[in-house]
């Protein structure tokens, strides 16, 4: 079309010449030096047009080109950045191109490329096509994040899922910070969880030989001192749990218990900062109680002390003998004689404490991929518990007041999850095993003495969606990523945690795991075309 387009406009040009030539009259003269002035004019327009169209489709392809390898950032060499600026040419531009340069600079990533647009009335004059060239330069935008990424550890997990969770986040962590320089502006914050979330134990206070707790020692978040008022079995209020774990001779492992609200004050599911002089707003170090020993009709798991008392014994001779086995009087006052004694077999006080520990917001990305190496499978499901500790990481609040509140700031959630939420039900009198929540005949899910699984499951999903929607109010863009889960409650549920509906990935095998937090990442840092 456009050759047969140039031999009319070539025939119109000799035309002009021959009505020129005519010396009979000046209306000739005229006639032709009009006609070549409009032959003219429409070829220079539908030249202009055609190179406009080339010039924009090489700067949308250049544009890509450009975000693409600025997205892949410093680990990249410079033949690997070519060659990814050129796939996205090939793909996205329809005219061959030329002169293909690619000059990075820091975060900058600056693209260049010419093609040739055929020209129609240029053709009259020898010239047959014109050179179009473009360039776009991309960067990564001046903006500090805080990101959470809150993992599901427990039992089902183990084996291939796990092996490959591990390695999507390393290489998530090494992707985001290879487009990110400057490590001041870049932090993650670990938060593995299973039944519980693990603060770690070093958080703990320490003894002297006497058994007594030195002063100045454990954190002032902890209940060091058994104050808050919790629903419990047997140490009751004013028994320090760190107290009975010194007792008994074993160290606390470092998981906490889920606080309770305190009147409209949402303790459990919020990042309230943690104040002594508020005790409902002090984390409770997980303790298991010596659970029954099993028999015909009912079956324990946790029957660590040669002791035949019935925890649901509130008689005061009960209660007397409930803390005496543990080595207290019902004021907590030690007991003297000779210790208690944990069967070496059985559990213990930190029974279902089978998280690592959380890691709180560090640029360190080396130590980061060490700890998510350490990362085990056990355990059953608590969604919300991860959800709370994943806020709490980023807040600027104790217990780990690291997360700053800078404008600008942009502070990232990302929960992954293989299971439904699981109270961990049993047909006993105790009615499940040992909890976040303590045990299900304590009450502390939402009054419940005697739930179903379903309906202990529902339950939780809900407080799941309230933490969620508490993180979302401070300010946290939240990711969720439902892996290998039928279970339409737990992907309604993350769905609606996710802060948008593009945010929520729904990943039915583990292998696809690198490529949901490679979208992640390319989501969370910001680019940005500065020409």
């Amino acid at each position: 079309m456009i050759s047969r387009l140039g031999r009319v406009l070539r025939s119109g040009a000799l035309m002009c010449r021959s009505f020129g030539a005519d010396r009979s009259g000046n209306f000739a003269m005229m006639t032709a030096l009009s006609a070549m002035a409009l032959i003219g004019a429409s070829g220079f327009a539908l030249d202009y047009s055609n190179m406009g169209r080339e010039h924009s489709q090489l700067q949308n392809a250049l544009d890509t080109a450009a975000l693409a390898v600025a997205q892949r950032g410093k680990k990249i060499s410079d033949a690997e950045a070519e060659s990814i600026a050129r796939s996205f040419l090939d793909g996205n531009l329809p005219a061959t191109y030329y002169a293909l340069k690619v000059d990075r600079d820091g975060r900058s990533v600056r693209v260049t490329a010419n093609v040739d647009v055929d020209l129609l009335f240029g053709g009259i004059f020898g010239k047959k096509s014109m050179p179009v060239g473009a360039t776009s330069q991309a960067d990564v935008a001046l903006v500090s994040y805080e990101i959470a990424l809150v993992l599901d550890t427990t039992g089902s997990m183990r084996g291939r899922k796990l092996r490959d969770m591990k390695k999507a986040v390393e290489e998530m962590i090494d992707n985001i910070s290879a487009q990110v320089d400057n490590k001041e502006r870049l932090r993650f914050a670990l938060v593995p969880f299973s039944t519980f979330v693990n603060v770690g134990p070093q958080y703990g206070p320490e003894f002297d030989n006497k058994g007594k707790m030195k002063e100045g020692t454990g954190a002032s978040w902890l209940d060091l001192y058994g104050e808050s008022e919790v629903p419990q079995l047997e140490l009751q209020t004013g028994i320090s749990r760190f107290q009975a774990y010194n007792r008994l001779g074993v160290e606390w492992k470092g998981c906490v218990e889920t606080r309770m609200r305190d009147g409209t004050t949402r303790h459990d599911v919020a990042a309230t900062p943690s104040d002594r002089r508020d005790p409902a707003s002090l984390f409770v170090p997980a303790f298991a109680i010596d659970e029954p020993g099993t028999g015909r009709s009912e079956r324990f798991y946790n029957d660590y002390l040669d002791s035949s008392v019935d925890p649901l014994d509130n008689s005061v001779l009960g209660k007397v003998k409930k803390v005496g086995k543990y080595g207290f009087d019902l004021l907590g006052n030690l007991l003297g004689g000779k210790k208690p004694k944990p069967k070496r077999n059985a559990p213990g006080p930190n029974y279902m404490c089978s998280s690592e520990p959380l890691t709180p917001l560090t640029n360190d990305y080396t130590i980061l991929k060490s700890k998510v190496r350490q990362f085990e499978a056990e355990g059953n499901t608590n969604i919300m518990e991860g959800v709370s500790w994943g806020a709490r990481v980023l807040s600027p609040d104790e217990p780990f007041p690291a997360g700053n509140s800078e404008d600008g700031l942009v502070k990232v959630m990302v929960v992954l999850t293989d299971g439904a939420n699981t109270f961990g039900v049993l047909r006993n009198r105790l009615r499940s095993r040992y909890t976040s929540f303590g045990y299900m005949v304590e009450g502390r899910l939402e009054g419940e003495v005697n739930a179903s699984s379903g309906r202990s499951t529902r339950l939780m999903n809900d407080k799941t969606i309230e933490a969620c929607d508490f993180a979302k109010k401070s300010g946290i863009d939240i990711y969720t990523i439902r892996l290998e889960v039928r279970d339409t409650g737990t992907g309604d549920m993350m769905r609606s945690c996710a802060s948008r509906p593009d945010q929520y990935f729904d990943t039915p095998s583990s292998r696809q795991l690198k490529e949901v937090f490679d979208k992640i990442g390319e989501q969370i840092v910001k680019l940005r075309l500065s020409s």
